[in-house]
Formats: structure tokens, sequence, C-alpha cells
């Protein structure tokens, strides 16, 4: 065989091993920019990893639970929030440190719980994820996702008041027409209960939402619809435990739930919808204090102001699943 042809093929299957499959995990930190890939602008953008490499502000606002202490934390070298991570103290608490002090994720943490007050969007919207109420916050933990064990992520405690992170802003302004999106997220459910997992609840039991799992151990998928419609489950319970990749997707005529990039019975399932307005978006419950949430982990969530196309779909998806599973 030539030499420069035999050298060509040994690169190209290399290349395609990383960015297409399991076998190079060492080489999960170059898994190119997710949102450098993709042409449509997402309405927010929540991830423990960088998702653009335009992208320079933090990752998540953090606090300690000895002494309330917060923290900004960056990203470190391989764009990911790991102990080597700066931190950048914003309020002291009743510690002895100052604000703006910088230090070493592992040197603000130590023996504590840490909690996420903020998860900042890395798109251009700077639509941020706040939970003011301490006892609602959820931790922030490390050695937690993906098939390494070495990557972070935010783990909900969904019993009464559930942890959530709140995207204060009313659905028109995160889908359009208040019918139209496309909520792609990395979790590991834990549980199989009646809990409100992800997105929000108006008036009228109109709907913009996932449970992730219920306790029959369907996944329920209420979209853009006042529940409860019929083409809105899938069976999930097999996914206890186990960080999965989903892209939830609303069409105006349509709802398609794709699971690890293949459909799930959901797939271009008929729907009728119906465009509100108001609102807000949660991640780790829907809304209602009194009612379970999630539980369970999830380092990344990204929702698109659109149905997206299978291809976009499957680019996404291929670079959620290479980087966290």
């Amino acid at each position: 065989m030539n030499i420069k042809k035999y050298f060509y093929s040994l690169v190209l299957s290399l290349i395609t091993l990383t960015f297409f499959g399991q076998s190079l995990p060492v080489n999960r930190y170059h898994v190119p920019y997710l949102l450098d890939q993709v042409s449509v602008s997402p309405s927010f953008a929540y991830s423990l990893r960088k998702l653009s490499r335009g992208y320079t502000g933090f990752a998540v606002k953090i606090r300690r639970s000895t002494d309330n202490a917060e923290a900004n934390v960056s990203f470190n070298d391989n764009d990911i929030v790991a102990d080597n991570s700066e931190v950048v103290i914003t309020f002291k608490g009743s510690s002895s440190l100052t604000v703006g002090q910088k230090i070493t994720y592992s040197a603000f943490v130590g023996a504590s719980n840490v909690f996420v007050t903020t998860w900042y969007d890395q798109g251009a919207n700077a639509y941020n994820a706040i939970q003011t109420i301490n006892a609602n916050q959820p931790r922030l933990v490390l050695n937690s996702a993906g098939s390494s064990n070495t990557l972070p992520s935010i783990l909900y405690n969904g019993a009464v008041e559930p942890d959530c992170l709140v995207v204060n802003q009313p659905i028109q302004n995160l889908i359009n027409s208040g019918i139209n999106g496309s909520f792609m997220l990395l979790c590991k459910p834990t549980q199989n209960t009646d809990q409100h997992s992800f997105g929000m609840r108006l008036a009228s039991n109109w709907r913009w939402s996932m449970h992730i799992n219920w306790g029959d151990g369907n996944c329920y998928f209420d979209a853009s619809e006042t529940c409860c419609a019929t083409n809105r489950r899938f069976y999930n319970s097999s996914s206890l435990n186990i960080y999965k990749q989903y892209s939830f997707v609303r069409g105006t005529t349509y709802k398609t739930v794709r699971l690890n990039n293949v459909a799930t019975t959901l797939n271009n399932a008929s729907a009728t919808s119906y465009s509100q307005t108001g609102g807000a978006f949660y991640l780790g419950s829907w809304g209602e204090t009194n009612a379970k949430g999630f539980y369970g982990n999830a380092p990344e969530a990204i929702l698109f102001p659109t149905d997206l196309t299978t291809s976009e779909l499957d680019l996404i998806e291929r670079n959620q699943m290479n980087f966290w599973l």
C-alpha cells in the first residue's frame, strides 16, 4: 500500500473514532464546541463544559454549606468544571475570604457541600437559571458523569419542595410562537415517581414540560397543549441510574422524542398545539412548590426556539454523547 495513503487512512480512522465513537474517551475534551457547530442560536445553553470557543464567562455560581460563601466558577484548561477550576469569591458569608479573591475550586469547597445559585447561559441571551432560596438549590458534584466517572453534574433532589433553577423568561421568549422548540438534555434519572421534572405549567393546565420518569416508569412530554393529550409518553424505566441524551422536539403539529440518537415511540407523533404566553421555565421542577421534582443528575441542558431538523438533531446528539457518555 502507498505509505501516504496508509497514513491518510490511519489519521481518518482516528478522527472518526474520536468524534463519532466511544473508543477514545481521553479525547472527549477535544470534541468540537457544540454551539460553534450549529446554525440555530439557542434560547438558553447551560453546561458544565464550555459550549462555544468565544464564550468568556463563568460556568456556575456556587454557595458552600459551611459559611454561605459564594463564588463564580471558571472552566479549567480542558474547558470543564473540575477541582482545578479557578473560582472568584463574590460573597464572603461568614468566612474569612474576601470578595474578588481567586482560589481553586478544591480550595474553596474543602469538605463542604456546594450548591448552585446560578447556572450561566452560554448563549447570546444571558437567560441565566437562578435559585435564590438556599433550601431549593441543587448540588454541584464532581466525578459523577461520564463513563470515566470524572465529569461534573448538577444533582437534584426532587422531594417537596424540589431543588430547581429558574429561567425567569416567558414561554414566548424561549420557543417560537409559544409552540416550537427543541430541548436537548443530558441526565440520569434515579427514581420512578410522580415528578414534574423540567419545563413550565401555565393556567388551565397548559404545559411545555417533561416528566423523567413518572411513577409508572414512563417519560412524559406535554408540549404546547393542555394535559392530557394522546401521544405523550414512552417507557423509560430501563434508563434509571444511567446517563443518556434526550431530545424533546415540538413542531406545530407533531412531537418527537429521541433517546441516545434513536427515535422513541414518540417519533413524529401527531399532536395539536396551542400557543400560550407567560410563565417561567424550570430545571428540576415545573414551578409548583407543593409537587415533587426531578430526582437525578444533569450536566447539560440546551433549548432551541425551533423544531430542529433531523440532521441538526443528529449533530447535537452525537456531540453531547461523545462528550458526556
